[in-house]
């Protein structure tokens, strides 16, 4: 049988499992040349990937590194043109910003030269819709805007015209609203900046305003009231009928009712202007007491009251303190409770404790009222202890002692019982002077007698110049009278004189620049200043031109009289 051979049959086997293999490879080289052209795509997908997050990190790094870099500069430094074109430049480095543009409005930052920057050709074309949603961001085409608000306000607007290639807008949208919310922050601190320096310059100018105006109605108010007093004073030296007499009376207890009333309010004015002030001065206890005494004995006695000074322990002879505001305060004190004591009597007490003089008005008076005790040393309060108000006053004379108190870093306080008296305590600190001699007036060894002095008087007032002009008739001398510093100087040049009175504030030349310039010229003769200063940098003022002491206005002839004993 011609079948086949065992040797045909081994053929026909290899040759059907070399098709056999054949096929198998042709299979596996399909299935890898498939799996080749899905990992060449992914490649290409993982390449694309990889460069889209690359370029999204170097742009988020850029404006990372560009709100740190402005944050602080923004912080350090004033916002002005120059940093804002070098924000702007340093964002438009960012290969997916093409182009910036910045509008504010013209009253936002009025220092700002200009209010836009950038380029601007590419925002013209957004044309009306950009007016109509200018406060909201939106993309137009490739540009996005991004409104400045401040404190809810529509100011500004920030424009990018973006190149985003495979970075997503959201992710754009949400770096450039932190630019533009630094650029806010910016604006808005330079805005407060602003607003500061202004309301200091306000604060400023309303603190000289009123510090010049308190100077000035200083003067205005104490001027015709030296002519008022002055004349009074003069006019008592006269014969007068009962009547006049009378007359005369009313008139000086009306001035120095009226003195009183400006005192408290010029020195309420001080306060209110921080301008209160002490100056400081070497007194001793005897002028202190004598001055108390004085003031209140003969008062007493009209009101058929008991007054007494004690002491309760030794005090020191001298101290360094503002005698005047010392006094001010204790005439105060003493001078309402003699004024609510229509019997028994009104007891100074003093004890020396360390640094502290301590004082004790005790009046047997009809007491303060419990409801207008929380408030009695508040401004314009009149604790009226009658049924009937029978006394005259601003309110303002507790209120000045409790500042001037505080000023010398001492205590007031007070204990009241209506219908039974009241009493104030008084902690009052001061410097003990090491010189326990009797306090001497400070002038030239070679005395001359009063009369024999020649006296050179400066002052525009005509008033004041008859005042002081009689006054000093009443002594025997006849002064020079000038109008104002240059007339002042040319009696200088012309004449010779022991002391001058000048008044400060005169047309023309005043007296600081008149004494400064006869200092310059080496004129040695005391000259006294004229003034209604009570400042203390107007009191330095006088002293700075080379004044060598102040006679202030109101003064009395008691007052010009020791003057010229000082002086002569």
């Amino acid at each position: 049988m011609a079948g086949n051979s065992p040797l045909e049959r081994k053929l026909e086997r290899e040759k059907a499992a070399r098709k056999e293999a054949e096929k198998l490879l042709d299979n596996k080289s399909r299935e890898l040349y498939e799996s080749n052209q899905h990992l060449e795509m992914a490649l290409r997908h993982l390449k694309k990937q990889t460069l889209s997050d690359l370029k999204k990190f170097e742009f988020e790094e850029l404006i990372d590194r560009t709100l740190i870099q402005f944050g602080r500069s923004f912080l350090s430094h004033q916002l002005d043109e120059a940093q804002i074109r070098t924000f702007l430049t340093t964002l438009s480095s960012a290969e997916v910003i093409a182009s910036t543009y910045l509008r504010l409005d013209v009253d936002v930052l009025p220092d700002l030269p200009v209010c836009e920057y950038g380029i601007k050709p590419f925002v013209e074309n957004l044309g009306q819709h950009l007016e109509d949603s200018k406060e909201t961001v939106f993309w137009l085409e490739d540009v996005l805007h991004i409104p400045i608000n401040i404190d809810s306000e529509f100011v500004g607007e920030l424009l990018f015209k973006i190149s985003l290639g495979e970075i997503k807008r959201e992710f754009v949208v949400s770096q450039m609203e932190l630019v533009a919310e630094l650029f806010c922050s910016a604006i808005s601190r330079q805005k407060m900046i602003t607003a500061t320096i202004e309301a200091r310059k306000r604060a400023e100018s309303s603190e000289k305003s009123i510090k010049e105006f308190v100077a000035m109605i200083n003067h205005e108010l104490r001027t015709p009231l030296n002519g008022l007093l002055g004349s009074a004073e003069l006019l008592s030296g006269t014969q007068l009928s009962p009547q006049q007499g009378n007359y005369l009376t009313n008139l000086k207890s009306s001035g120095d009712l009226l003195r009183a009333i400006i005192n408290d309010l010029l020195d309420f004015s001080k306060m209110s202007a921080d301008m209160m002030e002490l100056i400081p001065s070497k007194f001793g206890w005897t002028q202190l007491e004598s001055m108390l005494t004085g003031i209140f004995s003969i008062k007493a006695a009209e009101q058929q009251i008991e007054f007494n000074i004690e002491k309760e322990s030794a005090i020191p002879t001298h101290f360094i303190g503002d005698f005047e505001r010392v006094s001010q305060v204790l005439v105060n004190i003493v001078g309402n409770a003699i004024k609510f004591t229509e019997k028994g009597s009104v007891d100074l007490s003093f004890a020396w404790e360390m640094t502290v003089l301590k004082c004790q008005v005790k009046d047997t008076g009809i007491g303060i009222p419990k409801d207008a005790q929380p408030n009695l040393f508040n401004p314009f309060v009149q604790a009226d202890r009658s049924s009937n108000r029978h006394h005259e006053g601003t309110g303002l004379g507790l209120a000045i002692c409790k500042q001037l108190i505080d000023l010398m870093h001492g205590s007031i306080s007070f204990d009241s019982e209506p219908g039974s008296g009241t009493t104030f305590y008084l902690s009052i600190p001061l410097i003990v002077s090491e010189d326990d001699e009797e306090l001497e007036l400070v002038g030239p060894s070679d005395t001359k007698d009063i009369d024999q002095l020649s006296i050179l008087v400066v002052d525009d007032i005509r008033m004041n110049q008859i005042i002081i002009n009689q006054m000093l008739q009443k002594l025997d001398i006849r002064p020079d009278i000038s109008n104002n510093g240059v007339e002042a100087i040319e009696a200088v040049e012309n004449n010779s004189y022991d002391i001058i009175f000048m008044d400060c504030r005169m047309p023309e030349m005043d007296g600081f620049e008149a004494t400064e310039m006869l200092r310059k010229k080496g004129y040695e003769t005391p000259i006294i200043a004229l003034t209604a200063a009570t400042t203390l940098s107007e009191r330095e003022r006088c002293v700075e031109c080379g004044m060598n002491d102040i006679l202030t206005k109101p003064y009395t002839g008691q007052d010009l009289q020791e003057m010229l004993r000082k002086w002569s």
